[in-house]
């Protein structure tokens, strides 16, 4: 007997050819309930509009349709997304020998990553304002290292800057960054030992009583010593430098801006559409000549 509030309608018809009460032979023993529970998963999707399921039962000759209302509720977990501030800007300089021969300014930010138990971490850390400078002042080489504790105060990381000189050319460049972490950054690593990672090209180049200048930011792969494999980024921006000093001031010298540095493929292109172009006229010009030559013979 079906319940007068129940929230499941169920309208069963069946056709029977001699008595009503007597089901056909290929549906004996078979009861079908007035009344249906359908149990849905666990994961329940909260709508406002009910769904109508229609369920056909597949009965030979008879047929029963079921039209169900279903509501049903989902809940979509959310990933906490958290924004680092930007890193903060410090200048730094190296003095050796009473002579100072690198003066920088930058924010750096490094983002590396690690793997344990087949998941991968990743360390994402400023370079301190305040890490403490130091360096050498080579001829022909010259480096900066800066230095700050790690997350327990056991130990130090280091961020090294090389510089290269061409004495033929009279440049220097940025030759490479290189990052030390302490093993205390990475607790989850069970190999406890230093993590490096370089970035490795010569690159900002600028004539040697010059200084390099880049405010906008630089994102520069970062790989391990001996690998290919990129393994993180390193971001630099409000960059100014300037290596191979002989005085003692550490106001920067004429900047080269790197906004106006443009890559070889545009003056290559330039010069390329040019030269086709004088080609084109010479060649329409050769043409024009033969034809008014010609048209001269045939009028003599």
């Amino acid at each position: 007997m079906l319940e007068p509030k129940s929230n499941i309608e169920t309208n069963i018809h069946l056709v029977s050819s001699k008595n009503e009460h007597t089901l056909n032979n290929s549906i004996s023993n078979t009861v079908i309930s007035s009344t249906t529970t359908l149990t849905t998963s666990t994961t329940i999707l909260k709508t406002t509009t009910p769904l109508s399921t229609t369920i056909t039962l597949p009965t030979t000759p008879e047929s029963t349709t079921i039209s169900t209302p279903i509501s049903t509720t989902t809940t979509i977990p959310t990933v906490p997304t958290t924004l680092l501030p930007p890193p903060s800007t410090g200048k730094w300089i190296v003095q050796e020998n009473n002579t100072l021969c690198i003066v920088i300014q930058m924010a750096v930010q490094f983002n590396v990553s690690y793997t344990n138990d087949n998941v991968t971490i990743y360390k994402v850390m400023d370079v301190p304002s305040n890490g403490i400078a130091i360096g050498k002042c080579g001829k022909t080489e010259q480096n900066l290292t800066l230095s700050w504790e790690s997350q327990n105060n056991t130990t130090q990381n280091n961020f090294t800057i090389h510089f290269v000189k061409n004495e033929t050319e009279k440049y220097y460049s940025l030759h490479h960054f290189e990052i030390s972490l302490a093993a205390e950054e990475f607790p989850n690593d069970k190999s406890n030992k230093t993590v490096t990672v370089i970035h490795m090209t010569p690159q900002f180049k600028t004539g040697l009583s010059n200084s390099y200048k880049c405010i906008k930011e630089q994102q520069m792969n970062l790989i391990f010593k001996g690998s290919n494999v990129t393994v993180g980024y390193l971001k630099v921006t409000n960059l100014q430098f300037q290596a191979f000093r002989s005085d003692n001031t550490t106001i920067f010298g004429l900047a080269k801006d790197c906004s106006f540095d443009t890559p070889d493929i545009i003056p290559i292109s330039v010069g390329c559409a040019l030269a086709g172009l004088v080609i084109i006229v010479l060649i329409a010009y050769i043409f024009g000549r033969r034809r008014s030559q010609a048209r001269g013979y045939l009028s003599m």
